[in-house]
Order: C-alpha cells, then sequence, then structure tokens
C-alpha cells in the first residue's frame, strides 16, 4: 500500500540510523588498526599518495598513469593485509557492515525500492493496522489441533480425521515458512466458513514477518477497494506487486463485476511472472469462481496454484 509523507520519513529515518551506525563502527574500526597495527598506518599513506597521484597524472592526459602504478599498489594493499593478519585483523573488519548489504541501507537498488525497504514498509504497515495485534493472537504458536474432531474419519483426507490431516498442514505451513524463498509456491485456502483459512494465512504472515519478508495482506473486498481507488487518482502501488508474500483473504465475497475480474487477472499473472508468492482463501469452489471471474482466471489458478481443501465445522461457534 502507498505510504504517506510521515511513514516514508519513518522508514528513511530507519535507513539512515543503520547507515550512519554501520559506517561509525567502520571509522572506529579503522582508528583501532591505525593505533594499534605496526606501521599501517604508514602504508596506508602510501597507498593514498600512490592513489593521488595516479589519478592527476590521468587528468594531465597521462592515459597509462593508472596501469603503470597499478602493482605498486597493489604490492601495498598486500603489504596492509599481511600486517593486519598478524596483528588478528582482516580487510573485511575495516569496511562498513551494513544491515542490507544489497543498498547498503540506502532502501534503493538498482533503481527500485530494495527488499529491506519493502520489509520496512511491510512491518510498518502492520504495525499501525490492526493486523499487529491479530498476528500476536493468531499464529503458528497458538493453533490449537484439540479444537478439531478426532473421531470421525474422512475419505476426503485419506481416512484421516480433521485434527490428523489439520496437523499435518499446519506442519507443512510451518515448514514452509520456516525455509522461504527456498520453498516457495502459491496455494489456495478453500473450505467452508470457519475452517481455518484465514487462521492458517495470519499463521504464515506473521512467521514469514519474523523471518524478514516482505508480507501484504487484504481481504479480496479491500483489496478491490483499493484497485479502485488507485485508477480514480491516477496511481499505482508498486508494493502490492513487489512484496514478496502477498496474502488474499475471503476470495469471492467483494462485488465482482469486469474491472475486479480483470484487474486480479492481471495481479495474478504479474506475480507469477515476477516469481512472487501469492496465498488465497476462498469459501467458493472452482465452478463458483468460473462465473464470478472467466475461464481463463480459474485455468490459471489451477495450473500455477495448489489447492489445500480444509474441512470440519465452524470453529468460530466453539
Amino acid at each position: 500500500m502507498a505510504l504517506s509523507a510521515v511513514q516514508f520519513h519513518e522508514i528513511q529515518e530507519i535507513l539512515s540510523d543503520r547507515r550512519f551506525s554501520a559506517e561509525r563502527e567502520a571509522l572506529e574500526k579503522e582508528k583501532e588498526v591505525l593505533d594499534n597495527v605496526p606501521g599501517y598506518a604508514a602504508l596506508d599513506e602510501e597507498l593514498r599518495r600512490l592513489s593521488l597521484s595516479a589519478i592527476v597524472k590521468a587528468q594531465e592526459g597521462d592515459s597509462g598513469a593508472i596501469a603503470a602504478l597499478r602493482p605498486s599498489i597493489r604490492k601495498i594493499r598486500d603489504r596492509k593485509e599481511e600486517a593486519l593478519k598478524r596483528m588478528g585483523y582482516a580487510l573485511f573488519d575495516l569496511e562498513p557492515h551494513y544491515t542490507c548489504s544489497l543498498c547498503k541501507d540506502t532502501g534503493v537498488y538498482e533503481g527500485r525500492k530494495c527488499q529491506c525497504f519493502m520489509k520496512l514498509q511491510g512491518e510498518l504497515l502492520y504495525k499501525q493496522s490492526k493486523m499487529g495485534e491479530i498476528l500476536e493472537r493468531e499464529n503458528f504458536s497458538r493453533f490449537q489441533l484439540e479444537r478439531f474432531d478426532n473421531l470421525e474419519r474422512l475419505s476426503q483426507t485419506g481416512n484421516k480425521t480433521v485434527r490428523e490431516y489439520m496437523k499435518e498442514i499446519r506442519d507443512y505451513f510451518y515448514a514452509y515458512a520456516t525455509n522461504y524463498p527456498e520453498n516457495k509456491g502459491n496455494f489456495i485456502f478453500t473450505g467452508g466458513t470457519g475452517t481455518g483459512k484465514t487462521f492458517f494465512l495470519h499463521c504464515i504472515a506473521k512467521a514469514l514477518l519474523e523471518r524478514g519478508v516482505s508480507v501484504l495482506y487484504f481481504t479480496a473486498d479491500g483489496l478491490f477497494q483499493y484497485f479502485s481507488k488507485l485508477m480514480r487518482e491516477g496511481m499505482e502501488d508498486e508494493y502490492i506487486t513487489e512484496a514478496d508474500v502477498l496474502l488474499l483473504d475471503d476470495l469471492g465475497t467483494e462485488f465482482s463485476n469486469s474491472f475486479t475480474a480483470s484487474r486480479f487477472f492481471n495481479l495474478l499473472n504479474q506475480r507469477i511472472l515476477s516469481r512472487k508468492t501469492m496465498i488465497i482463501s476462498t469459501n467458493l469452489n472452482f465452478k463458483d469462481l468460473r462465473e464470478l471471474y472467466s475461464d481463463r482466471v480459474v485455468s490459471r489458478m489451477m495450473s500455477d496454484y495448489e489447492i489445500i481443501p480444509l474441512y470440519g465445522r465452524d470453529q468460530r461457534l466453539g
């Protein structure tokens, strides 16, 4: 979702603090090395002098100056590294250790928002919405298997009870979230009201966020209202397509028309082509979804998504 100016500034402040901290620690480490490694300061000064000399000569038209001095510069660097090793240091110790190695805590990588910026954006949006409170209540650690029936065995579950089946699903998605992005895939949770679809989305969201994955959650109605708002204002929101994982809850409950059908198909395509994960929940079967959207939407979902059916009574009824 689009950030307000205040939210954007808050993320920039976090990144700035990270960058300043990393660079300050590198300067402190350099001072420590200069004070404790014999001869290092002299080698450092000699390297600076040679490098500056090469640059000046090149600017004066000597095209071979840098190449001519390169062996001397390499020898000094080797001597610096040897001096560091003798005192238990490494060149790596003198480099800023940024939180994000891709963008060096600037928030921009290859001309786009870096994944670390997207992660901070997701965390901020969750924190400032009701989702933060919900995820504290609904997560894998609060999953209560004892709520599910353990007597009747269902043919749909491979002759397992609902409790046994739900344990398998829970364990699968806990491992999925724990090993993301090594484990990737798109999923659709189907089933009646109160069978645990939304709870599973919340569990997955919480586990992924704790691992630093950028996650965005929408109800279907909320997403298409947001798309309508963006269209009216002539805006785009790259976070919806760029977030690592998009969770879409209650697909089919939104007001459906040609706009929602077209926009949903484009969203499916964008995320599949960019290899971004999307996990959907719906009360509807595929026949109903085909009537709401189109054959091409349902065909795309069936070919690129794994179906996870859930069974049992409405857990919200106690």
